[in-house]
């Protein structure tokens, strides 16, 4: 059957866009710097591990690490000043995946300054 007014209207597309792409909500700035990690529960509890940091964000920071973390895990990051105070973290695990040689990757979300 034939539509006198034409041909039929087609709704709207709308494609997803960068927010709903990236999971992340703030921007990440690469940031090159030593902490001290501290375990705060889990297997691992109190011990302590230095890392380098890879890239942070207003929420969070990510690092190699040679333990692998659960993710809900709580730790404490201890981020050395260069040159000027350091920052120190009480953060929860959001992301642990195997990179190479061994290691992961772990990103932790800020929780609140230590």
């Amino acid at each position: 059957m034939n539509n006198p007014s034409g041909p039929p209207k087609r709704e709207p597309v709308t494609l997803p866009g960068p927010s709903d792409r990236d999971r992340r909500r703030d921007s990440r700035k690469p940031l090159m710097s030593k902490a001290t990690l501290t375990i705060l529960d889990g297997p691992l509890a109190n011990s302590q591990h230095e890392v380098l940091t890879r890239d942070m964000s207003f929420s969070g920071v990510s690092f190699l690490l040679r333990e692998l973390l659960a993710v809900g895990q709580n730790c404490k990051l201890d981020v050395h000043g260069n040159g000027h105070p350091g920052q120190s973290y009480f953060c929860e695990v959001v992301r642990a995946r195997p990179v190479s040689n061994g290691r992961f990757e772990m990103a932790v979300q800020f929780r609140k300054t230590a």
